[in-house]
Order: C-alpha cells, then sequence, then structure tokens
C-alpha cells in the first residue's frame, strides 16, 4: 500500500530510520517543486462544455441509472461552470454551476484539499437516491502526462451508486472532464470525456 514518508518514518524502526530520512531530505525540492505547480494549475474562469466534442456522456449517465431518451437529452444540454480559486489556498476552488442560461446559479461548491463531505438534496442522477444525502469526496492533484503542465485535478466521490473519480485538465486551451465510474454491485468501468471552452 502506498504510505507517506512522514508516515513510514513515525512506525519505523530507529536503528532502520537513516536512508528514509536521506529519502525524505532529497524530495524536499521535488515536493516543493509539485506544491507550486498545484497552486498555479489554471483553471480559472467560465466554461461551457462542448457536447459536439465530448465522448461517451450519454452511456455515462445510462450506466448511472438513466433512461437512454434522458441521458441523451442530459449529454446535449448546455453545461456551464466558473472554477475561482480560492484564496485560503490556491490548490483549492469554489466552483458555481448555472442553469443553461449561464447566468443563474444551480449550485456552487468548495473543493478543497484532502476529504470532505458534500450534502446535496432532492435526485441526484450521478450520486443516487431520490431524496438527497450526503458524498464523501477527496481532492487532490495527479501526475498527467498529456496534460498541459502534465498535471491534473482529481476528484474521487463515494456514492451509493458506486465510486467516481472525476479528472480535469488543461489540453490545448481546453479543459478536459475524465469521469471513471465503477458500480457498487459490479466490476465494470465506465469513462466518458467532457471538452470545455473558457470564455
Amino acid at each position: 500500500r502506498w504510505a507517506s514518508l512522514d508516515s513510514v518514518l513515525d512506525s519505523i524502526w530507529e536503528a532502520k530510520r537513516g536512508p528514509y530520512e536521506e529519502l525524505q531530505k532529497a524530495t524536499i525540492p521535488l515536493m516543493k517543486q509539485w506544491d507550486n505547480a498545484c497552486r498555479e494549475m489554471d483553471l480559472e474562469g467560465k466554461w461551457s462544455r462542448d457536447s459536439s466534442k465530448s465522448i461517451g456522456v450519454a452511456e455515462g449517465l445510462i450506466a448511472r441509472g438513466c433512461t437512454e431518451e434522458r441521458a441523451t437529452a442530459r449529454a446535449n444540454e448546455k453545461y456551464i461552470q466558473s472554477w475561482k480559486r480560492s484564496q485560503q489556498d490556491r490548490r483549492a476552488f469554489k466552483v458555481t454551476t448555472y442553469e443553461e442560461d449561464g447566468v443563474t446559479s444551480r449550485r456552487e461548491l468548495l473543493y478543497p484539499m484532502g476529504k470532505f463531505e458534500e450534502a446535496y438534496e432532492g435526485k441526484s442522477i450521478l450520486f443516487g437516491g431520490d431524496d438527497g444525502g450526503v458524498v464523501k469526496r477527496h481532492c487532490f492533484y495527479l501526475a498527467k502526462a498529456d496534460a498541459d503542465g502534465q498535471i491534473a485535478h482529481v476528484t474521487t466521490s463515494e456514492t451509493p451508486r458506486g465510486r467516481e473519480e472525476s479528472m480535469r485538465y488543461l489540453k490545448d486551451g481546453n479543459m478536459i472532464l475524465q469521469r471513471s465510474f465503477w458500480h457498487s454491485w459490479r466490476t465494470d468501468k465506465f469513462v466518458s470525456t467532457e471538452v470545455f471552452s473558457r470564455s
């Protein structure tokens, strides 16, 4: 399993600490470089989904329980969000999702670093259920070789329907949203790719 160097050093036998302490010291410049890259990832702005360039969106919605007709309609609806960097932590963002008019706010959420819980009301296609609930989520950054800046913002969600990973990264001036979904009762994986342009 993966473990941070700090946690390893906290639990390792004293006689074996030396090499791990040296490794920790050697990684300090790399960790600073990575932290700076996370803080400078430019997701700010208003983004609109280009349905003509997106792939597998309807299929992903069907996998989450949508009818084919509803999924096709949802996949072609306008999907507009604004991303604003948090003043408290440059790695975090406040995300506003709009109605189709691009003006009326439908949902606001802070995406902090680390684990958090999101409460939602009513019926949710992505999260499941008809009467609201709470979803356990986790935000972090990962390396992404083919992304601009080779970095991606990732949010994982544990929902009644299953587990979802949303990876967002920049590519040729667009924001790419790759959603991967694993059913809670099946082993297959569904992947969709959405392309957003900044206005």
